[in-house]
């Protein structure tokens, strides 16, 4: 049995360019665009009516912009993926957006291919980092040594640091499972265990988690 499409809305000021993104995302039938919208206030009005799985959401914006979308997001519907859009890929921005719990980041200007990749992996794992994201994180996060023997947080088990590295490379469940020859349901055991330990609420914040304490 198949997994229903997952739901997507297009938040951005620019008509030309959300009737882009939503050609390049109708190429795929596990993906169906549920409505558009000019800014983040147009955005929570259609919300209201017209649930989603995933927004697609321009960090510049009138009105109501990308960033405080985002983190009204976060407060009013904590479960909502979200992939930020900007022409801009400033480290400190990546850093902003990701610590207010983006789960991807892309640049305007990416093939259409990545849009796509990043559309499925973050529906179905909740989470995307291109290199430029992960580099941004590890230059603005990192406080504590990257050797293990300098990590001084809860007690994450060896199994569970080989997990969390696979995640910060953007392995998925599956090719983790595949490669530590153990069950996805093994991984997604170690998954939830870890955020119990770290008190992350999702895959971005073990990815956070991970760089500020030097394990990647």
């Amino acid at each position: 049995m198949s997994n229903p499409p997952i739901r997507i809305a297009l938040v951005d000021d620019q008509k030309l360019f959300r009737g882009g993104l939503k050609m390049i995302l109708s190429d795929r039938p596990d993906f169906r665009v549920i409505f558009e919208a000019d800014n983040g206030k147009q955005f929570f009005e259609r919300l209201a009516f017209e649930p989603v799985d995933l927004v697609i959401l321009d960090v510049e914006m009138p009105v109501m912009d990308g960033i405080e979308t985002l983190e009204k997001i976060r407060e009013t519907h904590p479960d909502l993926r979200v992939i930020m859009l900007t022409m801009h890929d400033s480290d400190r921005l990546i850093n902003h957006l990701m610590q207010l719990g983006a789960n991807g980041f892309l640049l305007k200007d990416e093939n259409p291919e990545i849009v796509r990749t990043a559309v499925e992996r973050v529906g179905q794992e909740g989470i995307f980092f291109r290199d430029y994201v992960s580099k941004a994180l590890l230059k603005g996060g990192r406080q504590k040594p990257s050797k293990p023997d300098g990590y001084f947080g809860p007690n994450i088990s060896e199994r569970e640091m080989e997990v969390l590295s696979l995640i910060c490379q953007e392995y998925t469940s599956k090719e983790i499972a595949e490669k530590l020859y153990i069950s996805a349901r093994t991984v997604e055991g170690h998954r939830r265990s870890l955020q119990d330990k770290t008190g992350a609420r999702n895959l971005v914040g073990l990815v956070l988690y991970a760089v500020k304490n030097g394990i990647v």
